[in-house]
């Protein structure tokens, strides 16, 4: 599966997870207009279903000793200008999926990071809903961090699975 292929898979697997409580989403495609390469379809892909598996594994991650850690990277985002998001939403995530990992987590540092980055995304959107560059944050620390790792595995509905 190409990178491209990701981060257009990411895009719409962000819009699912994003997706407000009225049932609409705000498009997270990128914005050089991303699409698919054509190539063969992934038939394990359903950006409905990989959404729901990954908050799932988010809400394992909200317990109280990370909590803190979410709430301090908000107090400083809201701060932050939009360029700055990215890379401070880069580091909370590193942070946090170290300190899952010494819990006993999983074991795998790249699934550590999702998980991180799932809890991250969605802990802000609750508490910070003005936030918008939350989503793109996320996409951009997806897709340069975590995109070939997804890639090497099969496509999204292979880590999702797991």
């Amino acid at each position: 599966m190409a990178p491209k292929d990701i981060e257009y898979q990411t895009a719409l697997i962000l819009d699912c997870l994003f997706e407000d409580e009225s049932g609409t989403t705000e498009r997270c495609l990128p914005e050089s207009g991303l699409v698919p390469d054509g190539g063969e379809e992934d038939d394990s892909f359903d950006p409905v279903i990989i959404a729901d598996q990954l908050r799932s594994i988010a809400d394992q991650y909200n317990d109280a000793v990370l909590q803190p850690m979410m709430d301090e990277f908000l107090t400083q985002a809201r701060m932050a200008a939009a360029d700055q998001l990215a890379a401070m939403f880069s580091q909370t995530v590193d942070h946090l999926s170290k300190n899952w990992a010494s819990q006993g987590g999983d074991v795998r540092q790249e699934m550590c990071a999702l998980k991180a980055a799932t809890a991250l995304g969605l802990y802000a959107r609750k508490k910070c809903p003005e936030l918008s560059s939350i989503r793109s944050a996320m996409a951009q620390f997806v897709n340069t961090r975590l995109g070939d790792w997804i890639a090497q595995q099969g496509g999204w509905g292979q880590v999702a699975s797991r």
